[in-house]
C-alpha cells in the first residue's frame, strides 16, 4: 500500500462522513418542518372546535323553563338536610336553647350551636356565639 492510496481512502471516508452529516441535517430539518406544520394544523383544528363550542353555547336557544331565568344563573342541585336523627322525633325529648333558639336534645349539657350551658352548674369555657371582651391592664 502506498501513501497515495492511504490518503485517497481517507479522503473518501471523510467525504462519506460529510455526506452522511449533510443528509442527516437535511432529514432533521425536513422532520422539524413537518412537525411544525402538523403542530400548527392541530392547534388550528382545536381552536376551531373550541370556537364552535363557544358559538353553540352563546347562540343556543334557551329551554322553555330557562327563558325566564338569567343566562348565567347557576341553581344548586344539592338538597340540604337540616336535622338528622336515628330515632323518630317523638321519642327524643327536645328543648329550645335559651341562647340561640336552636332545637337541642334535652339531655345535652351544652347547645351544639352556641355552647350555651343547658343544665344548672355547667359552665361553658367560651361559647361560640358570645364575643369575649378585652382585658384592660391597670
Amino acid at each position: 500500500m502506498t501513501a497515495e492510496n492511504g490518503n485517497g481512502e481517507l479522503k473518501q471516508l471523510l467525504e462519506i462522513k460529510r455526506s452522511y452529516r449533510k443528509g442527516l441535517t437535511s432529514f432533521e430539518e425536513e422532520l422539524k418542518a413537518k412537525f411544525e406544520r402538523d403542530l400548527a394544523d392541530g392547534k388550528k383544528r382545536l381552536k376551531e372546535q373550541y370556537l364552535e363550542g363557544v358559538v353553540d353555547v352563546v347562540f343556543a336557544e334557551p329551554a322553555a323553563s330557562q327563558a325566564m331565568e338569567p343566562a348565567l344563573t347557576v341553581t344548586p342541585q344539592v338538597e340540604v338536610k337540616t336535622e338528622v336523627t336515628s330515632k323518630p322525633e317523638s321519642s327524643l325529648p327536645v328543648i329550645d336553647c335559651p341562647g340561640c333558639g336552636t332545637r337541642v336534645d334535652a339531655n345535652a349539657n351544652f347547645c351544639s350551636r352556641c355552647a350555651y350551658p343547658l343544665k344548672e352548674g355547667e359552665r361553658s369555657v367560651a361559647p361560640a356565639s358570645r364575643k369575649l371582651g378585652t382585658r384592660v391592664r391597670r
